[in-house]
């Protein structure tokens, strides 16, 4: 996956659409149903739409999180809105922590949590050094994103990537060279988060600041 952070209008709508397809939507083989937040808030406890919107986004597991990076000092300021699913390492610490086979990688890459073999296994959610893996209390399972693991077994793209308006994340096979997105790697000069951590992500960031 690659997202072109420069681009990016933080509009929240890729985590909407994550959280549409996952909250309380189990799909057997990839993921258990991502919870419903403990609790909604509602129009008395916002004072515009865009406050609804943004408690309501932020409240709950967050599959596809974000972090804002800001640069500079008063009154030249720069904000950037950085988008981060599960890595999907390809050296993933969860894969290594897990035990009975309950973190598995497919040959595309793409890191897996079985939801029935991951009961009760806190070091899978521990040993995230990006902190993208959640702990479902009710469950007693780590949970995460799976880059729509389902839909790509159809040939379709992760739910974020085509409910993004402005087309900033791009979704391919990395290993092929031709591939577009590869060759948008390399143009963009795109990087992975904390490259020092040895994970090999599979995600990459373009126009960082």
């Amino acid at each position: 996956m690659l997202i072109e952070a420069n681009r990016c209008l933080g509009c929240s709508i890729c985590m909407r659409a994550c959280k549409d397809e996952y909250i309380g939507n189990a799909y057997p083989g990839y993921s258990a149903a991502q919870p419903a937040p403990d609790r909604w808030f509602g129009p008395s406890e916002w004072p515009n739409q865009a406050s609804f919107l943004t408690l309501n986004i932020q409240h709950g597991q967050n599959w596809m999180e974000y972090s804002i990076v800001e640069r500079g000092t008063f009154p030249n300021v720069t904000a950037q809105f950085v988008y981060m699913p599960c890595m999907q390492c390809q050296a993933a610490p969860c894969l290594a922590a897990a035990e009975d086979n309950a973190v598995t990688q497919r040959k595309d890459g793409i890191v897996l949590i079985d939801p029935v073999a991951s009961y009760d296994q806190h070091q899978i959610a521990d040993a995230c050094p990006y902190d993208r893996i959640y702990w479902n209390s009710g469950a007693e399972i780590p949970q995460k994103c799976t880059f729509c693991a389902q839909l790509v077994d159809q040939g379709l793209n992760p739910k974020c990537v085509d409910a993004c308006p402005v087309s900033v994340i791009t979704f391919g096979d990395i290993s092929n060279p031709s591939s577009t997105i590869s060759q948008k790697i390399v143009s963009l000069k795109a990087v992975p988060l904390h490259p020092e951590y040895g994970t090999k992500p599979a995600v990459y960031y373009a126009g960082l600041i």
